[in-house]
């Protein structure tokens, strides 16, 4: 099945996991998501369309719904990066959720690219502290969190 996996029944919330929101904050889970997209599966489609025509596709039929998961399979996998930056390219504005094997040291990362919940190993608080959620006081790029590099921002 190379399809975006879709299940009405799934339960994200990993037994010792914890939702935190882009803010940092502890959520109330489990949650339901709409759709959860498994990078394995959902970039070896099989079908004549490209990745770019198969995300846009996904953003423009998402636009009612309000949460979409993205699998990381593997700590030291990409794909999944990239399809969360490529569906906020696209015009998705909904709730985007990191599921799998991620921890709190790659929130940074994942709001760079637009996920808006983590599902990450309880970290034994109710918030994730400063240094989790910007360790850095700049970027060397534009990201989808809405940062600019420095060059590219205006001087008051």
């Amino acid at each position: 099945m190379n399809a975006p996996i879709k299940d009405e029944n799934l339960l994200p919330a990993i037994p010792g996991t914890i939702i935190f929101d882009h803010q940092g904050h502890r959520t109330a889970g489990p949650v339901s998501l709409d759709l959860v997209l498994e990078p394995e599966t959902f970039l070896s489609n099989d079908k004549a369309l490209t990745l770019g025509q198969t995300i846009r596709g996904i953003a423009a039929e998402s636009v009612d719904r309000c949460a979409i998961g993205i699998k990381f399979g593997k700590f030291t996998d990409g794909r999944s990066y990239s399809v969360a930056a490529r569906l906020r390219e696209a015009g998705y504005a909904g709730e985007l959720h990191a599921l799998g094997d991620i921890n709190q040291e790659v929130v940074f990362l994942l709001r760079r690219v637009g996920f808006t919940h983590f599902h990450i190993p309880d970290p034994g608080t109710a918030v994730l502290s400063a240094n989790i959620l910007t360790p850095f006081g700049g970027h060397y790029q534009a990201g989808t969190d809405g940062s600019l590099a420095p060059w590219q921002q205006t001087i008051t």
